[in-house]
């Protein structure tokens, strides 16, 4: 069996896992470290900004997981557009070469398509989206996320201008005053869920459940159980790993502050380190391959028998999101003209948000 019939024969067995690339409380991780990232001082302090994420810290926490969990329940229509914001396959783009400039990586959807229709029409038996599928069907096997966080950072940044703009009318209400708040909080959080997608190898490769490297069943058995048998100071070890190192700032000069190009170098820098996971299984935790042919994933060991040999590669990997989240979130703050929120005063909490349309990407029926 090539490695295209391997890939779509796993498909739906593997899909569900594909959506999670932390669980819930890796999500939340990411979130509430960036939270407190940003209200370090990094612009200073990103102002009232920073003070207002943190007040609302487990609130953005809830948010970030709103993509996997509230959204899943949606229906097969709302999936077919969550579903693949939630990754970039990195070999589409790649076509075969180790490593390619950030400056070579589309920065419109517009290109990106054109990139997409160009690499998928090469008969190519390790990638997934062959000839003759239509550019719909490509997109939803090669993934999205770069676009997904370039169009949420608009959405916050919109909403903060507004805040600004109202600063020069005194008298409107106080609910005209909070709504664009509310908005720019809703997308800051839900943003914290695709920017920590990046963040893990998994969602950055056609391999993403390890089925093509007889690892099958490796996704959620690294971004949730791995996690979950973590000790209750992995957040505070995130938090210190990013706070001593801002493992984002290469990215995010090289990136030049753009949403986009961090997402992409986000995303090139994470698939760096998908062979390092694996071959952490292979050694460490694997006890029996997976068997593609019968679907049968990979025999390991309980988590909390080695999840001493992860927690460096999680940290890592967590305190990377975060950063780069926390580099997101302030220059959205500065783009909007550094609006002061400290009027802000509200209960607001959506639990459970409506979609938020892509705005970049609509299928065809």
């Amino acid at each position: 069996m090539n490695r295209f019939h391997l890939v779509c024969s796993l498909g739906l067995f593997t899909m569900s896992s594909s959506l999670l690339a932390w669980g819930e409380r890796g999500h939340d991780a990411v979130a509430r470290v960036a939270v407190r990232l940003t209200a370090d001082g990094q612009e200073p302090a990103a102002g009232s900004w920073g003070k207002l994420l943190a007040q609302k810290e487990h609130m953005i926490g809830h948010l970030a997981n709103v993509p996997d969990i509230v959204w899943r329940r949606l229906g097969p229509e709302i999936d077919r557009l969550n579903a693949p914001s939630h990754f970039v396959d990195m070999e589409y783009v790649l076509e075969g070469r180790e490593t390619t400039p950030l400056s070579k990586l589309p920065i419109d959807f517009a290109a990106y398509k054109k990139a997409l229709e160009k690499n998928c029409s090469k008969s190519k038996s390790e990638l997934s989206c062959a000839p003759g599928a239509s550019l719909d069907a490509k997109l939803e096997k090669a993934g999205h996320a770069p676009f997904r966080i370039q169009a949420l950072m608009k959405e916050i940044t919109t909403s903060l201008r507004q805040v600004k703009a109202n600063e020069a009318n005194p008298a409107l209400s106080k609910e005209a005053r909070q709504e664009p708040v509310d908005k720019a909080l809703l997308y800051a959080g839900v943003l914290a869920h695709f920017v920590g997608d990046l963040a893990n190898p998994h969602h950055t490769s056609v391999d993403y459940d390890g089925w093509l490297s007889d690892a099958g069943g490796l996704h959620s058995y690294f971004e949730s159980e791995m996690v979950d048998a973590q000790e209750l100071n992995l957040e505070a070890q995130v938090l210190d790993e990013a706070r001593r190192h801002h493992p984002a700032a290469p990215l995010w000069k090289e990136a030049q502050g753009d949403a986009v190009r961090t997402a992409w170098a986000l995303a090139l820098e994470s698939h760096g380190h998908l062979n390092e996971l694996l071959n952490l299984d292979k050694t460490i935790s694997r006890l029996k391959p997976s068997e593609a042919s019968k679907h049968e994933r990979a025999v390991r060991k309980a988590p909390d028998q080695v999840k001493d040999s992860y927690r460096d590669l999680l940290i890592l990997r967590l305190a990377m999101g975060a950063d780069a989240l926390q580099n997101l979130w302030t220059q959205a703050w500065v783009d909007a003209g550094k609006p002061d929120l400290s009027f802000y005063k509200s209960y607001y909490y959506p639990v459970q948000p409506d979609f938020i349309a892509l705005g970049y990407h609509t299928p065809k029926p």
